[in-house]
C-alpha cells in the first residue's frame, strides 16, 4: 500500500503544513466546502471537502501546487522490467511506424485534454479482467536490453476472448488501432478521470457510447506491442497517469483521510 503523509506543524494558533505524496500516487488534499474546479476529482466525507489529485510521475523530488498548497512529490522505487520481442519493427520502428505513433499520441492527448461536463461520484472502481498483475505500475522497462519510458499502467494477465468490463460509468471518447497499443479504447469517467485499455481483441463499443459499471467493452487481446495476451490498464487523474492498483484497494477513498482524522477543529481549510 502507497503511504501518503502530511505533517503538520504547529506555531501558537497558526498552522504551517508540508504535505508529501508519492510519485504515481493519489492525494486527498481538504478544501473549502465551496471549492471548485474542473481540473480535480472533488470528493465529500464526514461534511468536509478533498481534493483527490493523482500524482505525477518523478524521478526526482518535486513541488506542485493544488488550491495555493504546495505538495512535494517524493520519488519512489517502483523496480524494474525486462522483457523480450522478437519483431524487432516493434522495437526499433521504421520512420512511418515512428510517425504513426507521434499521431496516434498527439490524438490521445487531444481525447484527454478534453473536460467533459459529467462529474465522477462512484469511487469504488471494479477490476476490469479477472487476471492478476503480470507487470506492475512505474517499473523502469527494458525491451531486448534497451532502456524505454517506464510502465506507467497496470498489466492483468488474461487468455484471448476474457472479458474487459468498465470499472466505473462513463462515456467512451476513442476507439482506434494504435502502433504500441494495438486495438485500444479510452473512457471518460467525469471530473477529469480516464481510463484506457490496450492489446484487445476486440472492442465491443464505439466512439459516443455511455456504459455503466460492469458493462462489457472489449476482449484481452494481444494486439500492438506485445509478448502475449493480457490488458494494459492506464488511469489518467487530472493528466496524471497513477497507480491503478491505488483505486483497487478495498476501502479506497476512504484511506486518503486517515492522515486528517485527529485535527483539530479549527483545521483551516483551503482553495477558498
Amino acid at each position: 500500500m502507497i503511504k501518503f503523509t502530511t505533517l503538520f506543524l504547529f506555531s501558537s494558533s497558526l498552522f504551517a503544513f508540508t504535505y508529501e505524496g508519492d510519485s504515481g500516487g493519489i492525494f486527498a488534499l481538504p478544501v473549502s466546502n465551496e471549492y471548485k474546479s474542473d481540473e480535480y476529482l472533488l470528493f465529500e466525507a464526514d461534511e468536509r471537502s478533498y481534493v483527490i489529485a493523482g500524482m505525477p510521475y518523478v524521478l526526482e523530488k518535486e513541488v506542485i501546487e493544488i488550491a495555493d498548497q504546495k505538495i512535494i512529490v517524493i520519488p519512489l522505487d517502483y523496480g524494474e522490467s525486462r522483457i523480450t520481442i522478437e519483431n524487432d519493427a516493434l522495437v526499433n520502428p521504421s520512420l512511418s511506424d515512428q510517425e504513426r505513433a507521434a499521431k496516434e499520441r498527439e490524438l490521445l492527448q487531444k481525447v484527454l485534454s478534453k473536460k467533459s461536463d459529467f462529474n465522477l461520484n462512484d469511487l469504488k472502481f471494479l477490476r476490469p479482467v479477472e487476471g492478476v498483475v503480470t507487470s506492475g505500475f512505474g517499473k523502469k522497462r527494458f525491451i531486448n536490453n534497451l532502456p524505454r519510458a517506464p510502465h506507467l499502467a497496470l498489466d492483468l494477465d488474461g487468455f484471448d476472448g476474457d472479458p474487459v468490463v468498465a470499472p466505473l460509468d462513463a462515456k467512451v471518447v476513442l476507439v482506434e488501432n494504435f502502433f504500441y497499443s494495438g486495438n485500444f479504447i479510452v473512457l471518460d469517467h467525469g471530473s477529469n478521470v480516464f481510463t484506457s485499455y490496450s492489446h484487445m481483441s476486440k472492442s465491443h463499443k464505439a466512439v459516443g457510447d455511455f456504459v455503466n459499471k460492469g458493462d462489457l467493452i472489449g476482449e484481452i487481446g494481444s494486439t500492438g506491442r506485445v509478448t502475449g495476451p493480457h490488458l494494459h490498464w492506464v488511469i489518467y487523474m487530472n493528466g496524471n497517469r497513477i497507480n491503478p492498483e491505488i483505486v483497487l484497494e478495498n476501502d479506497f477513498p476512504m484511506n486518503l483521510l486517515e492522515e486528517y482524522q485527529d485535527e483539530p477543529e479549527e483545521f483551516p481549510p483551503f482553495g477558498e
